[in-house]
């Protein structure tokens, strides 16, 4: 009897206890929570209790970047994602070697932040109070994305995608916060906030990180924006910014062909932009565009600026090459290849990263997040063109005056500003008189009896109109060969091409591309150090001209 009036007690006091505890959690939320901290860990697996479970994470499913996020879930299936408007693109099979072969001269070339996650988690009134003072912006509804130039968008499920148009509509908008246009954890915002960033290098002034605030059961109520300082005067940067990439984009409209465009963004970019591991607003293209100074990131997004305006689908894609690391991959022709700008702009500035595929860049460049349901780089047609080709630069440009001082003269090659009919012979023309217009040119074939018929022309010269180089890269190829086969002393070459062509290879005479178009890549065959060369063009009719190279090599 006395031990049953002992148990009796005893439950009457752990019922009691039970009843205090339950007491004191509801006066206090944040009690729970501290005990379910000490239970299961932050993160629910690393505390008393779930540090003894297993948790599954999907392997479609990128992992995040910071400790606070749980994996993202608003990802669809590889084998869906990254559409570009084929049916056939293949699959990204990730390199699975360590990466061991970072050539010295490139590595440390990197820099690249991932998107950076703030959380705070807010009490019950706190939340209320923030649904009451936040709005939700602009939601974007009414934006559209073309998949092929925007890739990450179509990664993400319709929540996703509502988050999406959500973000970039009121990063449009510089809007410091705003509440989701649709109901959301905190492990589904990341995924839309990176590809957002990774598909509008346009949003220069945004940094690649923000804030989320959520309630005790993980709703996100709060989304904080970050920008740059030259936000406070948008119009001013966007002034600027503009003007650089509008520059580079007309620059590569003289060429013909969007190989040989984005060769001229590829050497532009070169040329313009210096290296700095401590440059400021590194994460954009702005500090590549206009200052002039980043690191990969912004190497990378102004690469895929550029290349958007021109129309051609260019992807920024993150991964490590050893540490955090950002590229691009452009589609051309036959598919896609990998382009990395900054490491071509080593020392020496190279093609050695430009156009290739993923296994060319395996063990070096592995890709992560996001980026792994882009379309593998399998392209060949426009793989190792420029090889080995260096770039024109300030290094080339002090070995020119070098060569200058050791006694060797060296002339830049110039086009006759005249029709020359007789190229055998030399040049002789007085250059203040002006030149013949297109009409001049047209009545005076036309007197002389010319036919109307492009191929009775060409075959009164001997030529074929199948044998017209049709492209810029056509030109710069078959005239190294022509060159290299020629070797040392004193030579004459041409090319048929057709009227358009020959106004964008007059242009590259003039600006000097000319040099790394085909020129130094020839002279280095042949083992020569120098060359004299004079262009004559020959309008043979027909809608094209013959370009004769003479030509002294020694």
């Amino acid at each position: 009897m006395g031990f049953l009036k002992k148990l009796g007690i005893g439950l009457l006091a752990v019922f009691a206890a039970l009843c205090l505890f339950v007491f004191l959690c509801a006066v206090n939320p944040g009690l729970t929570e501290s005990i379910s901290d000490i239970l299961y860990g932050e993160d629910g697996s690393s505390g008393l209790i779930g540090g003894n479970l297993s948790r599954e994470t999907s392997a479609l499913t990128p992992q995040a970047t910071t400790p606070q996020a749980t994996a993202p879930s608003v990802t669809v299936p590889v084998q869906t994602s990254g559409n570009t408007g084929s049916a056939d693109l293949v699959p990204y099979t990730p390199y699975n070697g360590t990466i061991t072969t970072i050539p010295d001269n490139v590595s440390g070339r990197a820099g690249f932040t991932p998107v950076t996650v703030v959380q705070e988690q807010l009490s019950d009134a706190q939340a209320k109070e923030a649904a009451k003072a936040v709005d939700k912006g602009s939601t974007g509804s009414d934006l559209e994305f073309d998949p092929e130039l925007y890739p990450y968008y179509s990664m993400l499920d319709e929540k996703g995608k509502s988050l999406y148009k959500q973000i970039y509509a009121n990063a449009c908008d510089v809007v410091s916060s705003f509440a989701p246009c649709v109901e959301v954890k905190t492990d589904q915002v990341q995924d839309a906030f990176e590809a957002v960033f990774a598909d509008h290098p346009e949003l220069f002034y945004v940094q690649t990180a923000y804030t989320e605030k959520y309630t005790r059961d993980g709703k996100v109520v709060e989304i904080d924006m970050a920008y740059y300082t030259i936000a406070n005067d948008l119009e001013t940067a966007r002034s600027k910014f503009d003007a650089e990439a509008q520059k580079l984009e007309e620059a590569a409209r003289q060429y013909s062909d969007d190989y040989s465009r984005e060769k001229y963004v590829h050497d532009a970019l070169i040329e313009k932009v210096i290296y700095d591991a401590g440059a400021s607003m590194d994460q954009s293209a702005y500090s590549a565009l206009v200052n002039g100074r980043s690191v990969c990131a912004g190497y990378s997004r102004a690469f895929q600026y550029v290349m958007q305006k021109l129309g051609i689908p260019t992807y920024y894609v993150t991964g490590s090459s050893g540490e955090d690391h950002a590229w691009n991959m452009v589609k051309l022709g036959d598919g896609f290849y990998n382009v990395d700008v900054t490491w071509d702009d080593a020392d020496p500035a190279s093609y050695d990263y430009f156009n290739k595929t993923d296994g060319d860049y395996a063990g070096t460049h592995v890709r992560k997040s996001l980026s792994v349901y882009l379309p593998a780089c399998t392209g060949t047609q426009y793989r190792n063109l420029e090889s080995g080709a260096p770039v024109q630069g300030e290094e080339e440009t002090a070995e020119s005056e070098d060569r200058t001082a050791e006694g060797h003269d060296f002339y830049d090659p110039y086009f006759d500003p005249y029709i020359n009919n007789e190229p055998g012979q030399p040049l002789s023309y007085d250059r203040e008189h002006p030149a013949k217009t297109d009409e001049e040119k047209d009545k005076e074939n036309k007197n002389n009896n010319y036919s109307s018929n492009a191929a009775d022309q060409l075959a009164a010269l001997e030529l074929k109109e199948s044998d017209a180089l049709k492209a810029l890269q056509d030109y710069y190829n078959d005239c190294k060969k022509q060159l290299v086969s020629c070797g040392k002393g004193d030579h004459t070459f041409y090319n048929l091409v057709p009227d358009s062509l020959f106004k964008t290879i007059e242009s590259e005479y003039g600006t000097g591309n000319y040099r790394k178009g085909y020129l130094d890549s020839a002279l280095k065959t042949i083992g020569a150090e120098n060359c004299n060369i004079v262009i004559q063009a020959e309008r043979v009719g027909g809608g094209y001209y013959r370009i004769w190279h003479n030509v002294y090599v020694w």
